[in-house]
């Protein structure tokens, strides 16, 4: 027996070679996520945009400004009164900011889309300017938009009639400027906070229709007028500071022909810069300020039970 085991211990083979891998087992399931860190320091304040406020900024008066774009001579917007005294005899479109940049500051892009000007058939007045006045405050300094509103590069206050901006470099006040700055960065309201406004079709142009050379245009929808205002709230802004002059229901004073009620329902874009900037010598500037205000008023004067036509 131990003879026997020697000999087949002796005559064993050698290992073999060792076999392929096998195949990589499946991944494990996803590990929750670690807890949320410790936010970091907070950095030093950049000294870039806008940069610091000038001192003319600092006085300038919004509401004042406000007015100044709609007309800039008035003596509300801080103007001499009247064209003729201001030394001006161009028309009076020309000298009006929101002739070419609209109330809302779109240009031609918002709700002056359908507005004709020189090039469109009103030789009386520019045509709409394609520059979205909301976009270029947003990126330029308080310097840059003095610069723009002064334009001392633009064309003559009393030149002949064309779209070029005017020289308001000898016409406006440092002041009246700078208030028309403070009024575009701090007192201007977004259109959408209290309309909405839908541009539907191509932009204004001409096109020969059936052999004729035709304007076409651009419809203008205005709707959710107020938002998400207060109709009880506005209805108590009316009674306080509307009601004097225009009555309990809108109907004592006409506008363009309409009732306030109508004219806030179909210009919902003109209505609360009136209402905010004044009209002339009608109405005082600064009557509805704050947005909230506005917006509550707009969705009362929305209602046509409330405020007929």
């Amino acid at each position: 027996m131990v003879v026997a085991a020697l000999v087949s211990a002796a005559c064993a083979g050698t290992d073999g070679q060792p076999g392929p891998s096998g195949a990589n087992g499946q991944p494990g399931a996803k590990g929750e996520p670690g807890s949320k860190g410790e936010p970091g320091p907070q950095g030093d304040a950049g000294s870039g945009y806008p940069g610091p406020v000038p001192a003319g900024y600092a006085a300038a008066d919004g509401i004042k400004g406000g007015t100044a774009y709609s007309e800039w001579f008035a003596t509300a917007a801080g103007g001499k009164g009247s064209l003729a005294l201001a030394g001006v005899t161009v028309g009076a479109d020309y000298v009006r900011c929101k002739s070419c940049h609209a109330w809302d500051g779109l240009g031609n892009a918002g709700s002056y889309a359908a507005r004709t000007g020189i090039s469109t058939g009103t030789s009386s007045r520019p045509d709409v300017a394609s520059v979205n006045l909301r976009a270029t405050i947003a990126t330029s300094t308080y310097q840059e938009l003095y610069d723009l509103v002064a334009q001392p590069y633009g064309r003559p206050m009393n030149a002949g009639f064309d779209s070029r901006h005017p020289d308001y470099s000898k016409a406006l006040e440092p002041a009246q400027v700078w208030n028309l700055v403070r009024f575009m960065k701090e007192e201007w309201v977004a259109p959408n906070e209290l309309y909405e406004l839908q541009v539907a079709g191509p932009p204004m142009h001409y096109e020969d229709v059936a052999g004729a050379r035709t304007l076409l245009s651009p419809a203008l929808t205005y709707s959710n007028i107020g938002t998400t205002g207060s109709a009880a709230a506005g209805k108590a802004i009316y009674a306080a500071k509307c009601a004097g002059c225009h009555g309990p229901t809108g109907t004592t004073v006409t506008l363009e022909g309409m009732t306030l009620g109508q004219f806030v329902r179909a210009k919902p874009n003109e209505a609360w810069f009136k209402i905010k900037f004044g009209q002339g010598t009608v109405m005082t500037p600064g009557l509805v300020k704050t947005t909230d205000d506005l917006r509550d008023l707009y969705k009362a004067l929305a209602s046509t039970a409330d405020f007929p036509d």
